[in-house]
């Protein structure tokens, strides 16, 4: 079992979320398309984290959910980015990216990794198609000519968040299932990091976020 103090760590890295969300829900009239989007996103997030955690904390299997939170957590990534990067590459082209992905997931939920497993291969996927995104955008500002503050876009921070959480989880999404049957201990170990990453997440996010309503 957790200790209490792990507990707290841990649910501190679900509760999180809520800064960004609120400071979101307060300034979302103003936003332009792409931080609408991610209001949305930590929305979603928020509200199925939240059920995950409270499957969690009655010692139920809460991974069926995280199937479920695995499919919003991309749709709704994959939106933010078809708004940046509209300009660059057609909208059509993210939506059946999107409607893959999802068969992707109901087929291994359905016919690979079970729904109360860990569903390891999207979540390694996912990784991946998040971490090329978020390069591309990287790659997109060092392309622009005209001389900007990158600290104060928004944009910039979201993606921040977004490049270090999947870089930073896809070795974990990977080995997961074989972590766990042979080390409790270990598999916290690891999953206290997912946390931290999380954290880290959720801060950038808040950043960005204030930096709009800095403007």
């Amino acid at each position: 079992m957790a200790s209490t103090l792990e507990k707290i760590y841990l649910y501190f890295s679900m509760g999180i979320i809520l800064c960004p969300l609120i400071l979101a829900l307060i300034n979302v009239k103003s936003y332009p398309k792409e931080l609408k989007v991610i209001t949305l996103y930590l929305v979603s997030i928020a509200f199925i984290g939240a059920y995950s955690a409270y499957l969690w904390s009655q010692n139920k299997n809460n991974l069926p959910v995280l199937h479920i939170y695995t499919m919003v957590e991309f749709t709704a990534i994959m939106l933010f980015y078809r708004v940046i990067f509209k300009t660059y590459i057609a909208k059509r082209w993210f939506g059946l990216l999107i409607a893959v992905f999802l068969a992707f997931c109901l087929l291994n939920a359905t016919y690979i990794q079970d729904w109360k497993i860990f569903n390891t291969y999207p979540r390694t996927l996912e990784s991946i198609l998040v971490i090329g995104a978020s390069l591309f955008y990287y790659y997109k500002i060092t392309r622009q000519t005209l001389y900007t503050q990158i600290e104060k876009s928004p944009v910039f921070w979201i993606n921040t968040g977004f490049f270090i959480y999947f870089s930073g989880s896809f070795l974990l999404f990977t080995i997961s299932n074989y972590i766990l049957p042979y080390s409790f201990k270990f598999n916290m170990m690891v999953w206290q990091f997912h946390a931290f990453l999380s954290i880290v997440n959720n801060i950038l996010i808040f950043i960005g976020l204030w930096q709009h309503k800095k403007t």
